[in-house]
């Protein structure tokens, strides 16, 4: 599942609203109602704010604690407004997604875009930056791409005396973060060494 357009779409009002119910500083809701209030709109928080992110994670905990508690979903994980929920056949899925659909309208006034779709375990899913499916965990094609470009250009800063290796392993600790949970031994034996003395990896 994901949500329509999420950060332009969140409506002040009920954050607001939430807010009050979880804070009862006078204070700091004053502050809070500051934030919130900020620009002119009536719907949507600046992306790219500390702010912004906090609001939008607790604006979607009245769904997390919808579909755990109410829908009594077992399997549920979300990362801002992207989300995936695991359930034993199509037809409960449908049911749960219908349903999924009238509480964000009603209660905080999102909807589900067209990525939003039902899929067999077989066939996997993007979630994340990876493609998950039930045996393997692989990195998503435009990961790969925006990876490989990343070495390429370490390679010849390295090449050219402007970085060594240990510098240019800086750069990714991101990416090398990103892959480690991944199923990616062919690729990272082809874009990697591993020194002897040690078990890091090197731009090769």
């Amino acid at each position: 599942m994901d949500v329509r357009k999420y950060f332009q779409s969140i409506d002040k009002d009920i954050l607001y609203n939430i807010m009050q119910r979880k804070i009862v500083d006078k204070k700091l809701l004053w502050l809070i109602s500051q934030i919130i209030y900020s620009n002119n709109p009536q719907q949507g928080v600046a992306i790219g704010n500390y702010t912004s992110q906090i609001f939008a994670n607790i604006y979607l905990n009245e769904l997390d604690q919808y579909i755990k508690n109410e829908l009594k979903i077992k399997y549920y994980y979300r990362y801002m407004d992207d989300s995936v929920i695991l359930v034993k056949t199509k037809e409960e899925a449908k049911k749960a997604l219908e349903k999924i659909k009238i509480f964000l309208d009603e209660k905080l006034k999102l909807e589900l875009n067209s990525k939003t779709q039902i899929f067999k375990n077989k066939q996997g899913l993007n979630f994340c930056g990876y493609k998950i499916n039930e045996y393997r965990l692989k990195i998503r094609d435009r990961g790969k791409k925006k990876l490989k470009k990343k070495i390429k250009y370490l390679k010849e800063e390295i090449k050219n005396g402007r970085m060594t290796s240990y510098e240019a392993k800086k750069y990714l600790c991101g990416h090398l973060g990103y892959i480690q949970y991944a199923n990616v031994h062919n690729l990272t034996n082809k874009l990697f060494y591993i020194t002897e003395s040690s078990e890091n990896l090197n731009v090769m």
